[in-house]
């Protein structure tokens, strides 16, 4: 069964579905033995694919420390779990001892690849997945208390944590494969998706171009659409008040989910989400919890996946349409007129006061990491309808300094589009400069391809060839003015957080956010006008999700 033939009615009541209650107390996590099922993952029919003979409650918690999570990880603190191993004697200390140690015994074969590839999900990848890696982090606390119950779950983690160590040893990528593969089929199979489902859906959907960059796992994002309207529409949520907290979490990874994939899929092979946006997950009336893959910057990216879905319409109707008919006059109206709607959206979102925001137990990521994220995705979504729409552009800046585009010299007179390029390339360096701030540990390192590669089309070098322009020097050699090295920095800027994503997260979509952005300073610096990194995405057959 394909994802789209899942059936969706006669749902289930998810009474177990209430991320905001407290996640009980689970008895600590043994070490696996080599009998332990977990090592040689059975087939379904001797696993729980998505439920539980003895149902244990999930929930988003707020206020478990870490040292109720049974985890495979390493121990930073007291109370965290670790898989114990006896102690080896060296090769140096044999050389002093029993000559019998020289030889290296032969490891086990991978009867512990299970093992192995859950204690790394558990050091690396939950923080990588999720803007901040704490107790409210799911993919730490959610999924180390139900992936020994839970093939899918199981499945979808070590799938991740193998494309992850892909540049390792080719043979990792070929075990991501065939885990994903495996964890896709359960979820294909279900005639019903419950909680665990959903949660592996948000850990393999998105995931697929870890192992290949033109997976873009848009048959997953339709099947948890499908999945969320139905329970918004069939009125579960009013039966079932406890859910609503639940409802919220997946329908706002719905939202990042969407702004990811509708720069890279055309609009008419994927729908957003008809149910409403419910209000922010909240632990008291004055403090907010920061989700952990849209921060505190939920309406911002919602905007920006309406930006997305219009910009990528628009540009491939442009480059699809061979002659002027009336009706592309008209589409052509209608979208400038849906970007100053847009525009006019984006500016008016608020982004919250970091006093109102629960600061997330994860010392690598403070709250203003998320605010400062927040607001990056504003500048990209202005930047990417002001580059498409520059009328809107021009507008804006006439409104607001009725003189700023009639900048005159002894020479020439800028034109309106020379002066929105201007424009543009300042915009997209302050922007940049305030991602700047956010240090390479953040945990929001993860969000940041996307913004890196969206912003990067404006860094434009020199915006005017000419040997009469201030780049020249009166021996006509070349010189360097101060706007040409501020731009240059900052491409290197973009260029050394790519390459720090490149060794820290799965490198097969860095790779591709290395070629676009490399690729379109070429197109500017070899002369050619209004470059746009979505243009050479699409003309090179490059759409991937930039996480």
């Amino acid at each position: 069964m394909s994802p789209s033939e899942t059936v969706l009615s006669a749902l289930p009541i998810l009474d177990s579905l209430d991320w905001m209650s407290l996640t009980p107390t689970l008895a600590p996590l043994e070490d696996p033995q080599p009998e332990d099922p977990l090592l040689d993952v059975p087939g379904p029919s001797n696993w729980s694919a998505t439920t539980q003979p003895a149902p244990v409650e999930m929930s988003w918690d707020h206020n478990m420390s870490f040292a109720n999570l049974p985890q495979i990880t390493e121990a930073h603190e007291p109370g965290e779990r670790q898989i114990s191993r006896p102690r080896k004697r060296s090769l140096l200390q044999a050389l002093q001892g029993n000559v019998g140690d020289l030889i290296p015994r032969p490891q086990r074969f991978l009867t512990h690849e299970s093992t192995e590839l859950m204690s790394y999900y558990f050091k690396e990848v939950t923080r990588m997945y999720a803007m901040y890696d704490d107790h409210r982090n799911p993919f730490r606390s959610v999924v180390s208390s139900v992936y020994s119950h839970s093939l899918v779950i199981n499945l979808a983690a070590q799938s991740m944590a193998a494309a992850c160590l892909a540049e390792v040893h080719p043979r990792f990528s070929a075990i991501g494969r065939r885990l994903r593969n495996q964890a896709m089929e359960i979820v294909s199979s279900e005639a019903v998706l419950d909680h665990r489902a959903l949660l592996a859906l948000m850990m393999f959907g998105p995931t697929g171009n870890w192992h290949d960059t033109t997976d873009l796992g848009l048959g997953f994002y339709n099947l948890m659409r499908d999945r969320i309207d139905s329970m918004a529409l069939s009125g579960e949520l009013a039966l079932h008040e406890k859910s609503i907290n639940s409802f919220n979490f997946f329908r706002e990874a719905m939202v990042h989910w969407e702004m990811l994939l509708v720069f890279a899929v055309d609009s008419d092979s994927m729908r957003p989400c008809k149910s409403p946006i419910g209000p922010v997950i909240e632990l008291s009336p004055n403090k907010r919890i920061a989700h952990p893959w849209t921060g505190v910057g939920r309406d911002i990216i919602q905007v920006c996946a309406d930006i997305g879905r219009l910009v990528r319409s628009h540009r491939v109707r442009h480059q699809t349409q061979q002659f002027v008919t009336q009706a592309y006059i008209a589409n052509m109206r209608d979208d400038l007129e849906s970007a100053r709607t847009l525009e006019s959206r984006l500016l008016a979102c608020k982004t919250p006061d970091a006093s109102t925001i629960l600061e997330p137990d994860d010392p690598g990521t403070p709250v203003w990491h998320l605010t400062t994220l927040a607001e990056v995705y504003r500048y990209a979504g202005l930047s990417q309808l002001y580059r498409v729409f520059p009328d809107v552009l021009v507008e804006r800046l006439r409104g607001e300094a009725p003189d700023t585009l009639t900048i005159s010299s002894d020479d020439h007179r800028e034109t309106d589009r020379e002066c929105c390029n201007r424009w543009l390339t300042a915009f997209s360096l302050e922007a940049l400069r305030l991602l700047q701030t956010v240090p390479l540990e953040s945990g929001t390192r993860d969000f940041q391809p996307f913004l890196l590669v969206a912003l990067s089309s404006e860094l434009v070098c020199d915006r005017s060839q000419s040997p009469h322009a201030p780049g020249f020097d009166d021996l006509g050699g070349e010189s360097i003015d101060t706007d040409f090295v501020e731009v240059s920095m900052i491409r290197k800027f973009v260029l050394d957080r790519l390459a720090h994503c490149l060794r820290l997260l799965p490198p097969k979509p860095i790779r591709v956010a290395m070629d676009i952005v490399k690729e379109t300073w070429r197109r500017s610096d070899s002369g050619l006008q209004d470059v746009y990194w979505l243009d050479v995405m699409m003309q090179n057959g490059w759409e991937t999700i930039l996480a």
